[in-house]
Parts: structure tokens; sequence; C-alpha cells
């Protein structure tokens, strides 16, 4: 490693102008050559430098020793084996352990777990037909019954239910009446209420006011037909 220092002609203080080269100007440094010279402080500094950190490793390696007196030496890692130690090959065994298991599940001994005795002529239920088989049973039934309606239809032999009617009431009859006259009165009065409109702008309104018509047309023929008839049967 090369130095820069001033000569006894230098004129300009702390100046490493000229240091290198073959020309030498007035007033240019002095270039020293040491042998042995490395970066950092010298050696017997250098020395002193790692003696101390030795010491203060070693200190905190006491240090550590005391805080951890408690360490397992059985948690350790085993070590890292050395390049001059073989790995143990071609181990191997004979043992077949399909044939081991199922001779060790064969001749196992089942754990015995303890059972209360239990006495079945004490229970509520005792005597009595299960309440699941009478689902069953209608379940079954009605299957049975679909079954031969199925058969029968394919075969043509059901023959068509009459219907049945039910003759109404003198006094049902009067209540449907006057029911209808209250539905007529409710459907006239918004019906009323668009009847002034002679231009029917859109197609909602148009269609409202045909809907209204044909409701208060079918409940004045209802009204008519129930009363102008003495018998009405209907359907039970």
């Amino acid at each position: 490693m090369y130095k820069c220092t001033k000569t006894a002609s230098s004129t300009v203080p702390n100046s490493t102008f000229g240091c290198k080269g073959s020309t030498r100007p007035l007033g240019a440094g002095k270039m020293e050559k040491k042998d042995g010279a490395l970066f950092g402080p010298p050696k017997a500094e250098f020395g002193l430098t790692t003696a101390k950190l030795t010491q203060s490793n070693d200190d905190k390696k006491d240090t550590y020793s005391l805080s951890t007196s408690k360490f397992d030496p059985s948690m350790r890692r085993p070590r890292v084996p050395g390049k001059e130690e073989k790995p143990i090959l071609g181990i191997s065994t004979s043992k077949n352990y399909v044939t081991a298991n199922a001779v060790e599940a064969i001749l196992q001994v089942p754990k015995q777990t303890e059972r209360p005795d239990l006495n079945y002529m004490k229970k509520e239920d005792f005597g009595k037909v299960p309440s699941y088989l009478s689902q069953v049973k209608d379940e079954i039934r009605r299957e049975n019954d679909m079954i031969e309606r199925y058969v029968k239809e394919q075969m043509g032999e059901i023959e068509e239910q009459k219907e049945v009617y039910e003759e109404m009431s003198e006094g049902e009859r009067c209540d449907l009446i006057e029911a209808l006259k209250c539905k007529w009165r409710e459907v006239n009065k918004k019906y009323q209420k668009i009847t002034h409109l002679v231009l029917l702008d859109t197609t909602g309104q148009v269609r409202r006011k045909e809907q209204f018509e044909n409701q208060l047309t079918q409940l004045e023929k209802d009204i008519d037909k129930l009363e102008r008839a003495n018998n009405i049967l209907v359907r039970p």
C-alpha cells in the first residue's frame, strides 16, 4: 500500500496533489511504500483489539453458561457426521408387515365393556305394538290401493264417478246475492273514476277500463241468475 507524505519544500498543507505519476511538480507529496501494510489499525493495535474481543467473547460465554445452567443435554441435536464416516447401507428385514398386522389383529383380545343388566319386561312399551308398525301398514295399504287403481284404469274397469251436488239453502242464496252486490258497488266506484276520460293515452288505462267493464257485466249476470233461480245445486 502506498501512503502520500509531504516533502520539506511543500507549501500546501495536507496536499495530495502530485502523489502519483512520474512528474513531480513543486509542492507535490512523496509516495512511501510499507511492507505488510493492510487496511485497519497497526499490528500491535490490531492484536490488542483481538485480545479484547476474545476476552469479551469469553465473558459472554461464561454469562451464557451461567444463565443456561438448566439446559437439558438430551435436547441437543446429534452431531454432523464427518466426511470419513460412511453410512450403513444394505439394511433389510424379512418381516412381512401385512401378515404380522393380520395376526396381531386376530390374536388381539377385545376390550371388555361393562353393560348394565336390562330387564326388557319392565319397559313401558312391553307387549304393545310399536307405533312405527302402524305407519308402515298404512303406507303399504296406500301403495296397494294405488297399484290396484292403476291396473283397473289400464284394463278399463273403473267406472266414472257421478258428481254429487247439494242444494243451497235460501239463507245462503240471499247472503251470496248480497255479497255479489257489494262487490258490484266496489267495482263500479272504481270504474266511475275513469269514465270521464274520453281520450285514453296509455295501454294500461284501456286495459283497466275493459277489466272493470267485464267484471261489472259478469257480476250482473250472476246476480240475475241467483235472483231468478229457486233451487241451486252446488258441489260439496
